[in-house]
């Protein structure tokens, strides 16, 4: 059964832990093991989920409130760092994953201002586009209308790290040379570039919701629903940045 492409969520289901060791109980006995540590469940992904998500979008308004736009570069890279930390080393922390979220705020609440200030609305557009790609892939999921097959799974890791090569290039490019490689310029190029960027994003949804059940199945301690939280929500910023960027593409044109 493929996993997830999303290192976070891969590198959970393969976590030392992860699942509890406690050996079985006899009838009629409770493990303290397993009571201080009980399975996950639906409503524990639920409710981590939401929590990070309540950090983003407060910091995200607050960023745009108080004019902390000259914090996003920082929180970008403070991101980045994050993200790879966690994606390489593991690990349920409840205050690693909301800080993460307050980070990624500001840069979504810092990038939502800027487009939206040369497309009004677009902002609003994106985070209804986001939502509804969301809802729709994981109905898809749940009704098993798109089967995650490994060989669909190669193929959109493949396609996501040469997305992520071309979008590397064209900023070493800007950055070092001032060359403009047209993969960001709003052409028709750019374009199918954030195309192709938000149907990857919009897969690894479906990948996330894979590796989510797979825990739920296998009895997973409930301390982890804070990284399947922090998983998604890695997956949904780049979905709602990529969306953001195609709405105004699609203004300018």
């Amino acid at each position: 059964m493929p996993t997830t492409s999303n290192p976070a969520i891969r590198n959970l289901l393969t976590l030392d832990g992860a699942v509890s060791p406690a050996g079985p109980v006899r009838s009629g006995e409770v493990s303290p093991a397993v009571a201080a540590d009980r399975p996950i469940t639906l409503d524990d992904i639920a409710v981590k989920t939401l929590a990070v998500f309540a950090v983003l979008v407060a910091s995200a308004f607050l960023t745009v409130f108080l004019e902390l736009g000259y914090l996003a570069l920082p929180a970008l890279f403070a991101g980045m760092g994050l993200g790879i930390f966690l994606a390489l080393r593991p690990r349920p922390s409840a205050a690693l994953a909301l800080l993460f979220a307050a980070v990624e705020g500001i840069v979504l609440g810092e990038a939502t201002q800027f487009f939206d200030a040369l497309h009004p609305g677009v902002g609003t557009q994106a985070v209804l586009g986001t939502g509804c790609v969301f809802a729709g892939m994981l109905a898809a999921y749940r009704t098993r209308k798109v089967r995650i097959s490994a060989k669909v799974t190669r193929w959109a890791v493949g396609a996501a790290l040469g997305l992520l090569v071309l979008l590397l290039a064209e900023l070493v490019a800007w950055w070092g040379f001032g060359a403009d490689l047209g993969l960001r310029d709003g052409g028709v190029l750019a374009f199918g570039v954030s195309v192709l960027t938000v149907a990857a994003a919009s897969f690894f949804l479906l990948l996330d919701f894979e590796a989510a059940n797979r825990l739920l199945r296998s009895g997973a301690s409930h301390r982890w629903a804070w990284y399947v939280a922090f998983g998604l929500t890695i997956t949904l910023v780049w979905l709602y940045l990529e969306l953001l960027r195609l709405l105004s593409y699609l203004r300018w044109w």
